[in-house]
């Protein structure tokens, strides 16, 4: 749809689409000489929302601003999976060839693709960390469903400004939503480098509850236990469980940046600029901040595990490069 001479753009799209029978590999038992058979099963129902906002706020003969907006929102479901299957392991990553340092993705009816599982300490039903008498964290070594890699919704904001031979871009990426589980971090905290643990006294008490009373009747005190700083972070951030490094991967970032200069063609140009030819010349950046809650780490990174990338874990990836450039252009 388009308003006002082009000064307003609009475009919807919307899907809603089921997938059945998809090829999947189940295990089977290992008597039969086979460690998987290959069936076709299950059914997965993708919606989503596409909506793209163009708007020309200003127009005239030396100026002109125009924007973008371009919004996404998809959901993937589980409506069903081969009879017996139960849960399904779509992939993992896994550190060191550790199945305790391993962080599971799997589907069952009724859930998204990319919930992601891990282990990480007991906790009550109020969501306090249940501690032993001495203070320290109880190992719940139970998967649990830490989240989802996916965003709520994605928003692009694009600005092309143009005055005269000037031209000013730039784009903010904003993803709202889904988790990272970083290891960099759970690495750094356990070996102290890093600020939050920057606090060590003596002696630290860990925020949680004791139970008092028995597993059918329980009665929760505030612990009052210390331990020593080094014992507490090590096991507070132990990568081994990933519940405590696991993070909101939110952000908004200025993705990219331009600014330019176009020198005069046509009649008003000189030498090789004359007849309709055009130089252009713009300064460049890409990746140039980001706003997050995720500490240290961008929270668009990924993991490798054998030939392939898996999103929702980072495994001490090299940092997220902050490049600049200058770009020269010539049309003739």
């Amino acid at each position: 749809l388009r308003f006002f001479q082009d000064r307003i753009r609009f475009d919807v799209a919307y899907y809603d689409e089921l997938t059945e029978n998809q090829i999947i590999s189940l295990p089977i038992a290992i008597s039969s000489g086979y460690k998987e058979q290959v069936v076709n099963g299950g059914a997965v129902r993708s919606r989503g929302v596409e909506i793209v906002l163009g708007l020309t706020p200003v127009r005239n003969e030396h100026f002109q601003w125009n924007v973008l907006f371009n919004f996404s929102k998809n959901v993937s479901t589980v409506e069903s999976l081969p009879e017996g299957s139960g849960k399904l392991t779509l992939a993992y990553s896994r550190i060191y060839d550790n199945v305790n340092q391993t962080v599971w993705f799997q589907v069952e009816e009724g859930g998204r693709i990319g919930d992601i599982y891990g282990t990480g300490y007991k906790k009550n039903e109020n969501g306090d960390f249940l501690l032993t008498a001495t203070g320290n964290h109880i190992v719940d070594n139970t998967l649990k469903k830490l989240g989802n890699y996916n965003p709520d919704f994605i928003l692009g904001f694009n600005n092309q400004i143009q005055y005269k031979n000037w031209s000013l871009d730039f784009l903010f990426d904003w993803r709202q939503g889904g988790i990272l589980i970083s290891r960099t971090l759970a690495l750094a905290a356990v070996a102290g480098q890093l600020k939050e643990t920057e606090n060590r006294p003596a002696e630290g008490v860990a925020q949680g509850v004791v139970n008092t009373g028995t597993a059918e009747n329980p009665v929760y005190v505030p612990n009052t236990v210390a331990l020593p700083a080094e014992t507490y972070y090590r096991q507070y951030y132990d990568r081994n469980h990933e519940q405590n490094n696991t993070y909101d991967a939110t952000y908004i970032k200025l993705r990219e940046f331009s600014l330019g200069y176009t020198f005069k063609t046509g009649e008003q140009g000189r030498g090789f600029l004359r007849n309709s030819h055009k130089l252009s010349v713009a300064l460049i950046g890409r990746n140039l901040f980001a706003i997050s809650d995720m500490p240290h780490i961008d929270p668009e990174q990924l993991a490798v595990q054998g030939q392939q990338f898996v999103s929702g874990v980072e495994n001490m990836s090299y940092a997220t490069s902050r490049s600049f450039g200058l770009k020269l252009g010539f049309d003739f």
